[in-house]
């Protein structure tokens, strides 16, 4: 019968050993998506490049407009890795959506 109490026993410290180690993992996971920004830090002292904007146009498709210096460029990423797509040229005038360009508005 004492074995049998013994083998209970040991069980439980396995148990609760698990149960430990299963509990730190999550704490850790938890802790990492909580207050993982802070590891990012915005900039992170690489300020030439620069995210501007991401737009999805799938699943596992979307667009950069990425800033890199003075210069802005359309980026296309997907699963199979980021392309360049156009350098974008007169960043700094505003394009209304609403009025569609013609040849004489961009030459």
């Amino acid at each position: 019968m004492e074995s049998m109490n013994d083998f209970g026993l040991q069980l439980a410290k396995v148990a609760l050993s698990l149960a430990l180690v299963v509990a730190l993992m999550v704490a850790t996971v938890y802790g990492l998506k909580r207050f993982g920004h802070w590891a990012k830090r915005p900039g992170g002292g690489n300020t030439w490049i620069e995210v501007l904007a991401q737009h999805p146009v799938g699943l596992k498709h979307y667009l950069l407009l990425v800033k890199v210096r003075e210069q802005i460029f359309l980026l296309g990423v997907s699963p199979q890795g980021m392309h360049f797509l156009s350098p974008i040229e007169n960043a700094a005038q505003p394009v209304n959506a609403s009025q569609p360009t013609t040849e004489d508005d961009r030459s």
